[in-house]
């Protein structure tokens, strides 16, 4: 029994360490990996994308927003806030195992072995990391002189998703 549920957290902790890109696309729920937007004024926008990590979810909210761009006829935008959030984990699920020894009492010469697992590594295990960028962009007719200024057909040109489902 001892090794089984060993044998079982081990495989959790292993898939969390092994989860592979985010899908790109729309989320359909508020706690969904993929993007949200909101368009605050005619060339204003607010973009957030949740992913499983904190490069992705940069990489797809820039990503997004080009899109938004290109649809809108603009060549530019630039980024006026930016802010990322998220549940990324400390080192996975954190556990600590222990051996012990007996030698008198109703123990003689057993060995035993615990492991402590958290309730909450174990939901972010099964549910996965989420990460969320949110950033607001203007659009733009050229580039300007702003540092914060991206050009959207580059952007959309070099950031592949692994799986694109469109908006």
């Amino acid at each position: 029994m001892k090794h089984r549920l060993f044998s079982v957290i081990l495989a959790l902790s292993l898939t969390a360490c092994a989860s592979g890109p985010t899908a790109f696309g729309p989320a359909q729920n508020y706690d969904d990996i993929g993007f949200r937007q909101t368009q605050i004024q005619n060339d204003r926008f607010r973009v957030s994308y949740t992913a499983a990590n904190d490069i992705e979810a940069q990489d797809f909210a820039l990503l997004r927003a080009a899109q938004i761009t290109l649809d809108k006829g603009y060549s530019h935008f630039e980024v006026i806030t930016g802010h990322m959030s998220g549940n990324l984990p400390r080192s996975g699920i954190g556990s600590s195992v222990g051996v012990g020894f007996g030698n008198g009492g109703y123990r003689h010469g057993g060995t035993s072995v615990g492991v402590n697992v958290g309730v909450n590594d174990i939901v972010r295990t099964l549910e996965g990391n989420r990460v969320t960028n949110s950033i607001e962009i203007k659009l733009l007719p050229t580039k300007g002189t702003n540092v914060n200024v991206y050009e959207a057909q580059s952007l959309v040109d070099s950031i592949r998703p692994q799986v694109f489902s469109g908006p």
